[in-house]
């Protein structure tokens, strides 16, 4: 059992993903240098042993930050967003000289007892904030992998309007996927669990607004997305009868999820029991919601 949460710890820092050129080392980077420098020429300017310890523990830190990137532990690990970071990291480093620029008392107990305060806070603080820092980075390379970019929404609807330009029922469709947009930000946040409510939603909405253009267009397709009560026919079930399919293969094999396992295991799970999604889950229900977003247009032209 020890090793195999060891191995899960391992590979959850060891994820290339975390680390995406273009996002990680673009929003995360320059900070996380400036706070290192600034550490450094403080540390060399007082007592550069103190580097022996501050080194490896800052590097520690930016790889351990992978666990509450991705909520290891079934734990949603809120973050402050980028400006409250900035403002946090860096009186963090600043704050790092108060133990040694202050006024101490002429009692060497009550000096020891202050340093050894003031170190202790500045410490656990300057930890918060690469934490926080190497949190936010992360999560943006995590989904920027999944192709949840911030034009991502913007590309393709303008795609969805070209192409159901004259589908029946093509203005709802477009306006069904508007809320999609909440998605980088409930996922930037860490609230996993909304982000699969949220996934669900949006894709419920736009099958709900196709469906309703296709019985328009062919009343005789009815039953295959309306029951007798006028009720919807399963979601999962619906888009089989569309014609949509997902290529799992492209994901890890803990990150393929079917439409199936997502809206009647893991959605009804968050939904109904208070459960805390895993990463895997997570990036499983993101990965069907961007197909579902990414092929839909061209699947309807067969519906016309």
């Amino acid at each position: 059992m020890k090793k195999q949460i060891l191995r899960e710890i391992l590979r959850a820092i060891m994820d290339r993903r975390l680390f995406g050129l273009d996002t990680f080392f673009l929003y995360s980077g320059p900070l996380l240098t400036v706070g290192f420098v600034i550490q450094v020429m403080i540390y060399l300017s007082l007592n550069r042993l103190f580097l022996y310890i501050y080194i490896p523990s800052f590097i520690f830190l930016v790889l351990v930050s992978a666990l509450a990137s991705k909520n290891f532990a079934l734990r949603e690990v809120n973050n402050m967003g980028h400006f409250r970071c900035s403002l946090f990291m860096l009186a963090s480093v600043l704050a790092s000289l108060a133990p040694f620029v202050v006024n101490k008392p002429e009692d060497p107990l009550m000096a020891t007892f202050q340093f050894s305060l003031l170190y202790f806070i500045y410490t656990l603080s300057l930890t918060i904030a690469v934490v926080e820092v190497t949190v936010y980075g992360q999560r943006i390379s995590l989904r920027s992998n999944m192709h949840l970019t911030d034009d991502f929404l913007k590309k393709r609807r303008k795609i969805w309007k070209e192409k159901l330009e004259k589908f029946p029922n093509s203005e709802n469709i477009i306006k069904s996927i508007d809320d999609s947009r909440a998605l980088a930000t409930l996922f930037d946040r860490g609230s996993f669990g909304l982000a699969i409510l949220w996934s669900c939603n949006v894709m419920e909405q736009a099958i709900d607004a196709v469906a309703d253009g296709i019985i328009l267009m062919n009343p005789e397709k009815r039953d295959l997305f309306k029951k007798q009560d006028n009720s919807p026919v399963r979601y999962p079930k619906q888009l089989q009868n569309l014609g949509f399919k997902l290529a799992l293969e492209k994901n890890k094999k803990d990150e393929q999820i079917t439409t199936e396992v997502l809206w009647h295991e893991i959605r009804n799970n968050v939904a109904h029991y208070n459960y805390r999604p895993t990463f895997q889950q997570t990036y499983g229900a993101i990965y069907i919601l961007i197909s579902f977003i990414t092929e839909m247009p061209d699947i309807l032209q067969d519906w016309r």
